[in-house]
Parts: C-alpha cells; structure tokens; sequence
C-alpha cells in the first residue's frame, strides 16, 4: 500500500494549497482542500477511514491539476497521492463503463475519429451553440461542448511535413483541439 501517512504527517496545514484548488474554491469544504484530501489519506492509511462512496467522490472530485503541488512549501505530491488511492477506489467499486469506453476511444483513433464524424453529422439536434434569430429553441438546453470540425485536425494535416532536414519539432494536439478547435493546431 502506497504511504499516505508520511505525507500526512509531514504536511504543515499551512494552507497555501487551499486558495490554489479549483474545486475547494467551487465546493468550500475543509475535506475538498488539499490538505483535507492529505488528511483523509493518512486517516485511510491508519484504518481510521473507510473507503466508501462518500470517500470514493471526494477522492474522485480531485481535477489533478497539480496547482496545490506547486503552491506547497514541502512539495507534497498530492496529485500523486490522489491517483494512488483511486487505484484502490477502481480496485473496490470498478471503473465507470463510460470511463472505460473514453479510455478505449484513446487508444483507437481510427474509431474515435468515426465516433466525432458522427457527432458532427448530429451536433445540431437540439444542442446548436448558436443563437439563430427566429428559431425555435428547446428550453434549458444549452450546449456544454464546442462545435465538432468536419475534419480532424490530424487527418487534415500528415504525421510528418519535411522541412528539409531542419530541426524537428513535436505538437501535441489534445481531443478538443483535434476534434473541435482546428484552426487553433
């Protein structure tokens, strides 16, 4: 088992963490700070915690966004910490079948890509961004995801463009930029 006590003991309760975390700022709750995540940890670790559905979404709340980590005097790995004890969680209560199937869709571009084509094809049932002027529109359905290009920006472009022998440069483009901001890449 991953030690999550010396981490608990080692963190200082300075809070400079807390005004750093997104989701303590959306949910001000002592237990969705990362200090409050560190001491749960410790307090799982000791046995004095039970890893139940109350703990599974306050472990699972955590953006991994690593800003506490780099606001911590100690350097703690929260992150670290928080990835570690979901590999327990998915261990006790399994993995979402949503989750798996987005896991699988990663490593399958050639599926994901028919699974965005299609998406574009029926992005403007009822989920249009857009406000068109004397339409009708669907009440209290506003669209939380960007518009889907026709084209990928990976499939617009090859794997590899020859520059002549010049240096090499490397791009990551991520799900949003490849399938819904194109001209951004």
């Amino acid at each position: 088992m991953f030690q999550y006590n010396i981490s608990s003991d080692e963190c200082l309760k300075c809070a400079k963490c807390v005004p750093t975390c997104t989701i303590h700022n959306a949910n001000p709750d002592e237990t969705t700070s990362p200090r409050g995540f560190i001491a749960l940890l410790g307090e799982y670790q000791n046995g004095n915690l039970e890893l139940d559905k109350n703990a599974k979404d306050i472990f699972e709340s955590c953006f991994l966004c690593t800003n506490c980590v780099d606001a911590c005097p100690k350097d703690l790995p929260t992150d670290q910490l928080i990835e570690n004890v979901r590999r327990d969680i998915g261990k006790k209560f399994g993995i979402a079948w949503w989750k798996k199937l987005f896991f699988w869709l990663l490593r399958n571009r050639k599926i994901m890509d028919i699974f965005f084509k299609t998406g574009y094809a029926f992005q403007s049932c009822g989920i249009k961004i857009e406000e068109e002027k004397n339409s009708f529109r669907l009440p209290l359905i506003k669209r939380s995801v960007p518009s889907i290009s026709k084209k990928s920006f990976l499939n617009s472009y090859p794997d590899f463009i020859d520059n002549g022998g010049e240096k090499t440069v490397a791009i990551f483009i991520g799900c949003l930029a490849n399938y819904n901001y194109t001209e951004i890449g």
